[in-house]
This record gives C-alpha cells, structure tokens and sequence, in this order.
C-alpha cells in the first residue's frame, strides 16, 4: 500500500470518528439530571460566533426566544466552564431539558421549523 493510500485512509479515518465522538458524548448527557443555575431552562443553544452554521442558527434562537420562555444561548468561548459541563465538543449543540433532565441533544444547524418540532417534544 502506498503512503499516499495510507494518508487518505487517516485523514477519512478522522473525519469519521471526530464527529462520531462529539456526537456519543453529547448523546451520554441525555436522561441525566442538571443541577446548575440552567437547570430551570427547556432549550440550551451551545454556539461559537465565529461557526458559519451558528451565524445562520442565532437569530432563529434569538427570535424563538423572544417567543418562548426558556431558550437559553450559551456562547462557549466566553462560557466555557458551562460547555464544559454538558459535555459540548461542537457548535451549533442544542441541549433540551424538561423538570431539569436532559431529554435530547441535537447537534448541528437547524431550520426554524425542525427548531419548533424540537420545543413541542418538551412543552
């Protein structure tokens, strides 16, 4: 096998797993119970202003919060003790609670409307 064979099946290898890990380690928050000054939220928005998918995502929060009580943004550079404690490894992450369980984490960017079928689930 050549080294360049071998290079590519490294770097495929790492842009497989490194997203496999950060989804494993938010999924292992969900059914846990949060004891912070968070605890009383439904919607956490883990974001970083400098995530292309976040600069899209944050307004839609930002409107839905207005909405709904609850929806909280977490900016993980200026908040990285609070990333730290739900286990976020990538941005955009959105941690649901309901009665201060965590009940689903949903990685990614999400439309408006995937973003309101994701609030019905904990309302």
């Amino acid at each position: 096998m050549s080294w360049v064979m071998i290079i590519l099946l490294l770097v495929a290898s790492f842009l497989i797993l490194v997203p496999l890990f950060s989804y494993l380690s938010a999924k292992r928050l969900v059914g846990k119970k949060i004891i912070s000054n968070l605890s009383n939220k439904r919607m956490l928005y883990f974001y970083s202003e400098n995530c292309p998918p976040c600069r899209t995502m944050t307004p839609i929060i930002e409107r839905l919060a207005k909405q709904h009580d609850g929806i909280v943004k977490v900016d993980v550079r200026k908040d990285p003790e609070t990333g730290r404690q739900f286990n976020i490894r990538a941005t955009p992450t959105l941690v649901l609670m309901k009665d201060s369980v965590v009940t689903d984490v949903a990685l990614g960017a999400k439309t408006e409307s995937q973003l309101m079928s994701l609030l019905q689930k904990i309302t």
